[in-house]
């Protein structure tokens, strides 16, 4: 349905597999029409992340579909990894990873956490500029719900081409169904699945236009 849908809008949609770690399973969502997938190989050594990447990457040429991968740890929970601790991409290591593996769209660790921020995150914009004047490849930014819009505008000024904001409209949908609730008149199945909609469509508006990438579209 979702393949189905970005087919038929309008304006360029892309349909992408977050944080794979299966190869089935990301073979599967490419069979299924998935226009990009990604491999999460950041809690493997260097050398493995490179290897697995590479059979994505082949995997994915089989489809014309794109791969994003991640090296350096974002920190917070993702999938089965919990409590992970950030460890920052080194240049060295993106230079190696981009040059053995020729991924489309790379994903680094530069402060940023999954959930929510309990304190002010450290973003190391200083690395990122690095990375990106070393390796020619568009920058990913996980985890980047809560930031400022200002954080955003200077990691894209920086190589970033991607931006991760799911919490901030998992947040967004809360706020709304805490609002519906809290009003305490009789609702609906199709009003909450409509104000769902409505909110994960405002956060990702209010996104869009932080990033400079609305009226895009030619």
């Amino acid at each position: 349905m979702t393949v189905a849908a970005a087919k038929a809008a309008k304006v360029p949609v892309a349909v992408h597999y977050d944080h794979g770690f299966d190869l089935a399973l990301i073979r599967q969502a490419l069979e299924l029409g998935f226009s990009s997938v990604m491999f999460d190989g950041s809690h493997d050594p260097l050398d493995k992340n490179i290897a697995t990447t590479r059979k994505v990457m082949a995997m994915a040429a089989e489809f014309g579909a794109s791969v994003e991968a991640e090296i350096g740890k974002v920190g917070g929970s993702e999938g089965d990894y919990a409590g992970v601790e950030i460890m920052i991409t080194s240049v060295e290591d993106a230079k190696r990873f981009y040059a053995e593996t020729k991924i489309h769209a790379l994903a680094v660790a530069i402060g940023t956490v999954h959930g929510e921020y309990k304190v002010e995150p450290n973003l190391r914009f200083d690395r990122l500029r690095k990375i990106h004047d070393e390796v020619a490849v568009p920058l990913v930014l996980h985890s980047g719900s809560g930031l400022l819009a200002g954080d955003f505008r200077r990691a894209i000024a920086h190589g970033v081409s991607k931006v991760n904001i799911a919490t901030a409209s998992f947040q967004s949908i809360v706020k709304q169904m805490y609002a519906i609730f809290l009003d305490n008149r009789g609702v609906t199945y199709f009003q909450l699945h409509d104000a769902i909609r409505q909110a994960t469509y405002e956060n990702v508006k209010e996104h869009i236009c932080i990033f400079g990438s609305n009226n895009q579209c030619k």
